[in-house]
């Protein structure tokens, strides 16, 4: 659609991608749900199986970052 108003028309568009966006409560089926609630999975279990240990992939020095929806919609 973008690419057929700027041949028609002349509009000049950009679309934005949202990634790591996060809501309250957000769902997830264990093993598919975004990373913060698949970090806090991954500790509960150890804590609860004893082992205590959770894997990272990785060499440890990768970042990300996060925003809440409430923010992205005010940016927006």
């Amino acid at each position: 659609m973008c690419r057929h108003f700027r041949e028609d028309y002349g509009l000049y568009t950009r679309c934005a991608r949202f990634h790591n966006v996060l809501r309250s409560h957000e769902p997830g089926t264990a093993g598919r749900e975004k990373a913060p609630a698949a970090i806090c999975r991954k500790v509960i279990q150890a804590k609860l199986s004893g082992t205590n240990q959770i894997e990272i992939w990785g060499s440890g020095h990768q970042t990300r970052s996060f925003m809440y929806i409430d923010d992205c919609l005010e940016g927006v």
